[in-house]
């Protein structure tokens, strides 16, 4: 990419999440981005600039650093209850994803391989890359995510749009951040892009600037109790995940969502069904409230999600927790199944 085109990007992005939040829009740092990102590729004719493994190690770490401003006692509590509910969710998506594979495998032709890891709920690049390195199509792989993400963000903006306007109706007076508040803010980001740099080189599973960053944050918010002035740090981290997201729009995937529109649609049709099951199971049987329960079951993009919600009531923690750890079995998991169902 030449420093015009990214100097251009990086500007519509700018711009369009400006333009998004002056609107009120839900998400708006999201969507905007995504949106002024996308348009100006278009403009360019939609040039394969990819995502730089180097943007989504930063996504991880700033993610990560929003959940650790919300790591107090109880949210950690909090997260460590989630084991149970994020272990029935993993199965449960790994069962979905196995259903949506085999019936586009058999009703489109797609490659098995393929369709189980473009089914998989784990990140779109471990699941593109590694499906690669075991004969899987790759760029079908990361098209058939691809959309399902971008399903996923339209949901949870509507379900941001729809919490936040509950919580407008009872508004809570907020004071000017002071000096020692932002030096407190400061203090925590600088600890949690330390500690998630150290997880992405040294943590041995996905998203391990996500588990860094989380836990050096969470640390230093702790030991720095009191108020965090962290709005315009999360819309920053908004309009950059909606960047992120925006370059993955391409002629190349357009080309291939066109060859592969049947699975695609199949495959993800499942799992946004099995989304609506994971959030009954949520909230019926684990008794967690309908706003935690709709992040925290959405299948796939957990640092998109987790960079949207700081506006809503849910519980910050517990959604992290919950994806983490259906990201982590799943790349594990997949690969395996794919090599014992696909054979060689």
């Amino acid at each position: 990419m030449s420093p015009a085109a990214a100097v251009s990007l990086c500007a519509a992005g700018a711009v369009g999440a400006a333009a998004a939040r002056r609107l009120h829009l839900p998400a708006g740092g999201f969507i905007g981005a995504m949106v002024g990102v996308g348009l100006t590729l278009g403009l360019m004719g939609f040039p394969d600039f990819g995502t730089s493994p180097l943007l989504g190690g930063a996504l991880q770490c700033l993610v990560g650093v929003l959940v650790g401003f919300r790591m107090e006692r109880e949210a950690v509590r909090s997260g460590a209850r989630a084991l149970i509910p994020a272990a029935v969710l993993a199965g449960l998506f790994l069962a979905s994803g196995l259903l949506a594979a085999g019936a586009a495998t058999a009703l489109t032709g797609i490659h098995l391989k393929t369709a189980l890891f473009a089914a998989a709920t784990g990140g779109l690049t471990e699941m593109a890359t590694i499906g690669a390195s075991q004969g899987a199509n790759g760029p079908m792989v990361a098209a058939v995510h691809l959309v399902r993400l971008l399903l996923v963000i339209f949901a949870a903006s509507l379900l941001v749009g729809r919490l936040s306007g509950k919580a407008s109706e009872a508004p809570t007076p907020s004071r000017a951040a002071g000096a020692e508040d932002r030096v407190r803010l400061a203090a925590i980001v600088a600890a949690g892009v330390a500690g998630g740099i150290l997880g992405l080189v040294a943590v041995p599973f996905p998203a391990g600037g996500v588990v860094g960053s989380m836990a050096s944050a969470g640390a230093a918010r702790l030991l720095l109790p009191g108020a965090v002035p962290e709005r315009g740090f999360q819309f920053a981290v908004q309009s950059f995940a909606g960047g992120v997201v925006g370059l993955g729009l391409s002629e190349e995937f357009f080309r291939t969502l066109h060859q592969l529109a049947g699975a695609a649609l199949l495959i993800n049709a499942v799992q946004m069904a099995a989304w609506l099951l994971a959030f009954y199971l949520l909230v019926r049987a684990f008794g967690l409230d309908p706003a935690t329960a709709g992040f925290a079951s959405a299948p796939g993009g957990m640092g998109t999600t987790l960079s949207i919600i700081g506006e809503t009531q849910a519980d910050l923690v517990a959604v992290a927790f919950t994806h983490l750890f259906r990201v982590s079995t799943t790349v594990v998991a997949v690969p395996l199944i794919a090599a014992a169902l696909a054979g060689p």
